[in-house]
């Protein structure tokens, strides 16, 4: 008894003790990081052509860290409609390609006049087609098999029921 309390005790400090170790480890990479915030007295950033840019200052950090940083990320103008020109399959990647155009009328300096997007993998109708019919194949043997497995029960129940057995004494008839 003695022994299980003393092992329970060892690894309760032996799990307390790294989870310590980690928490002074992290803590040590933090200081050597560069730590940015958004610049906001400039504003929010505008989409302009898919992309938007805009300015990070430095919050915290070494002193061999930027004072401030422009990023570009991925983005959608909401002003920008286009029209689907072709939706096809690329055979090489196995990816839906759809090419559209911006609609007429609307401002070209901040939208893209045509965008290129690569979607899902491909479906092939043929091999949507024999997937169907495989389902289907499983299912009509799957629903044979209950009837015959129905069939083979209700069988057996009536098989035990002979006209000489006590089972069939105990039957009322009409």
């Amino acid at each position: 008894m003695q022994n299980k309390i003393l092992l329970v005790l060892v690894v309760v400090l032996l799990a307390a003790s790294i989870s310590e170790a980690r928490k002074r480890k992290n803590k040590g990479n933090r200081a050597d990081r560069c730590i940015y915030k958004r610049d906001k007295s400039l504003g929010k950033p505008e989409c302009i052509k898919g992309n938007m840019t805009f300015t990070l200052q430095l919050k915290s950090g070494p002193e061999n860290c930027t004072a401030t940083l422009e990023k570009t990320k991925r983005c959608r103008n909401k002003e920008c409609k286009y029209d689907v020109i072709s939706n096809e399959c690329n055979t090489e990647t196995n990816k839906m390609v759809k090419v559209m155009r911006l609609q007429e009328g609307l401002d070209e300096t901040k939208c893209e006049k045509e965008i290129t997007m690569e979607k899902r993998k491909c479906k092939n109708k043929a091999d949507k087609a024999a997937k169907k019919a495989a389902r289907r194949e499983r299912n009509k043997a799957r629903k044979a098999s209950k009837k015959s497995s129905k069939k083979s029960r209700k069988h057996r129940k009536n098989k035990g029921a002979t006209e000489g057995s006590d089972a069939a004494l105990l039957e009322p008839t009409a």
